[in-house]
């Protein structure tokens, strides 16, 4: 900790959880994502939509590397179910990057062009090459994020209670993939997380507590 680097890591870090919240408060606000008279092709051709999903988009393509700088400030330190927990979210991270890019820049086109590609239904939304992304980026974030955060408040390297919060952030973000009504706190809670331990990789402030 304290090169620069790793100062930079955290500024990463800490732009990722603000997109993360400027991602979802708005969209939670400015579209009916939770009306159930409202279908899913409607609110991807609302004009709105790739403007929103935009800060989203460039939080989950950051989101892998964050993760590698977090894992990397307390290598040596995390336990073994730690690691299998930085690997699986990761691994989730990179999955949730592309069906998002996708989500964002495809949609609103497939809305206009191929409608019934666009049909948001539990665990089929009408196209395979997406579910394939989409449902598993959720369960290895989920899961992941739950061993990764439990063993970074054990570690002693970040504060514990930022663990405690990247945990639970992740393991609500994760269930949100199904629980949409869950999107609002999980996205609250792990944009948190990210800030809260990017400021500490920041100020060179990841000591033991």
């Amino acid at each position: 900790m304290g090169t620069q680097l790793t100062r930079w890591d955290g500024m990463i870090a800490m732009v990722t959880g603000a997109l993360l919240l400027v991602w979802w408060i708005p969209v939670a606000t400015l579209l009916p994502t939770l009306d159930p008279t409202v279908e899913i092709l409607d609110i991807v051709e609302d004009a709105l939509w790739m403007p929103l999903n935009v800060a989203g988009m460039i939080a989950a393509i950051l989101l892998p590397g964050v993760l590698v700088s977090f894992y990397l400030a307390q290598k040596g330190t995390i336990s073994k179910a730690g690691q299998v927990g930085f690997y699986l979210s990761l691994l989730g991270a990179v999955m949730f990057a592309w069906a998002q890019s996708e989500q964002t820049l495809m949609w609103p086109r497939l809305a206009a062009e191929a409608p019934e590609l666009v049909d948001f239904e539990f665990f089929l939304l009408g196209e395979l090459r997406f579910d394939v992304l989409y449902w598993p980026s959720y369960v290895f974030l989920g899961i992941g994020l739950f061993l990764f955060g439990r063993s970074t408040a054990s570690a002693g390297v970040f504060h514990r209670w930022a663990g405690h919060l990247l945990w639970f952030g992740g393991i609500t973000f994760g269930l949100s993939g199904i629980a949409f009504g869950l999107r609002f706190l999980a996205v609250l809670a792990f944009g948190s997380a990210l800030i809260w331990m990017g400021y500490l990789q920041w100020r060179d402030r990841a000591s033991a507590w």
